[in-house]
């Protein structure tokens, strides 16, 4: 089949949780023959001249530049329309036409979106034959962002997630197959009748790379395999470090180490002084890097591989208190033999026990005293790093995973209709336009 995939950013290199779901997707379709055509948004000269590489897989890819500042002036320009504000920060007329030319130039069968704000590009002649990755329901973040902003941005969030719920229903209803990573996502889509429920919502969770993030995959304390200005990073053997792990441009992440480090750190390092924490993510906010002048707070800021820096953990901590979907840092600290200590809307995600598999904590005081805990006993240590490993290995391999969406858009195959470049998209159709 000749596939088109679109993606919001470009999936290599898979950096991030936004990237690697795509790239993992596209290996799959590639692995069973099918000729993909790929086109997203590329920020930077990084992501741009990610397209040779992307060339050697794809039969085509067309990266379109994506600015924020452009991108945010478009979004409040949208705010006095009806449409979502993100189909406005994602919207480019570039892409419009170079998917409308891709589609007619190369006679594709079948589409395939990452995130829901791509829809808006997939003429309703081709809905039938489109599979909407959405991921997680992104309407459900804004609504959780209302509740945590003072006004005017809760007043913005709150618009902004009933627009963006009304078009992920559309996006449902119109398109062929809508892939949710959980059925907690699923759930939240909860006005669609249940026909439409059943025959076109699908529950296909994240994976995690099993040969990359691996137990053995470093030495514990590897300074030697980090570029020369990451050695500043782990200096102390005898340190005992508590890892996070995630991009730090992001709302829920930034607050999730401010809370860590000035909340439940202090109390640890107090009670275990050699105890440190890693901050490990790429584009940090100025709130992030002032939380590196804390006493044993360290922020690396984007580092060339997260793995020495996994292996170098004593422990993992995901304290987010706003979390959709299924978080690969935890995937990736427990695929690695890390022990994980996580907020319940982590686990929510995942099919992970607590107590077998990782272990949660509700508030301050269990971070500390479960931080403590795997920091302090050697055997539970070890008991779950094992049996973290063991149940990746059995639940989030990507392949199977990410078959079961090739399967999808497998099913959707047919002729490709003559009215085709007459079409309006998705996203600038009526709410319920079949």
């Amino acid at each position: 089949m000749k596939i088109l995939l679109l993606t919001h950013r470009t999936p290599y290199p898979p950096n991030k949780g936004t990237q690697v779901r795509p790239f993992n997707l596209l290996q799959t379709l590639i692995a069973r023959g099918h000729e993909v055509h790929l086109m997203a948004f590329a920020e930077g000269e990084k992501e741009l001249s990610s397209q040779e590489q992307l060339s050697r897989w794809c039969a085509s890819v067309t990266l379109v530049p994506f600015h924020r500042q452009w991108s945010n002036l478009k979004a409040m320009f949208t705010l006095f329309r009806r449409s979502p504000l993100s189909l406005g920060y994602f919207s480019s007329r570039r892409m419009r036409q170079s998917v409308r030319r891709v589609i007619a130039g190369q006679n594709i069968d079948a589409i395939i979106v990452w995130s829901s704000t791509m829809a808006q590009y997939v003429p309703p002649a081709m809905a039938s034959r489109t599979v909407v990755d959405m991921g997680d329901v992104d309407s459900e973040k804004w609504r959780d962002y209302a509740k945590e902003k003072h006004w005017p941005m809760s007043w913005v969030y709150n618009l902004e997630w009933k627009r963006l719920r009304r078009y992920e229903y559309q996006v449902v209803r119109t398109c062929a197959h809508t892939v949710l990573i959980t059925q907690r996502e699923i759930a939240l889509l909860d006005e669609l009748d249940e026909f439409t429920r059943h025959s076109r919502l699908h529950a296909i969770t994240n994976g995690v790379d099993l040969e990359r993030f691996h137990p053995d995959a470093f030495p514990s304390f590897a300074p030697e395999y980090l570029p020369p200005h990451e050695h500043g990073f782990l200096t102390d053997p005898q340190a005992i470090r508590i890892v996070f792990t995630g991009a730090m441009d992001y709302y829920p992440n930034a607050e999730a180490v401010r809370y860590f480090a000035e909340e439940v750190f202090p109390t640890i390092r107090a009670r275990e002084p050699r105890a440190e924490f890693l901050i490990v993510g790429s584009d940090p906010t100025p709130g992030v890097v002032r939380l590196g002048q804390l006493p044993r707070v360290k922020v690396t800021g984007f580092v060339q591989d997260v793995r020495p820096y996994l292996a170098a953990a004593t422990v993992c901590v995901t304290p987010l208190w706003i979390a959709r979907g299924v978080q690969n840092k935890a995937l990736e600290a427990m695929a690695s033999g890390r022990v994980v200590v996580a907020s319940p809307d982590v686990v929510a995600g995942l099919k992970a026990r607590d107590g077998e598999h990782l272990l949660v904590a509700r508030n301050t005081s269990e971070f500390i005293e479960l931080v403590m805990k795997v920091i302090q006993d050697d055997q539970l240590r070890k008991e779950l790093s094992f049996r973290a490993r063991n149940f990746v290995e059995k639940e989030y391999n990507w392949e199977p995973l990410m078959g079961r969406i090739a399967e999808l858009v497998e099913a959707t195959s047919g002729p490709t209709p003559s009215s085709l470049l007459k079409s309006r998209s998705p996203g600038r159709s009526r709410p319920g336009h079949q």
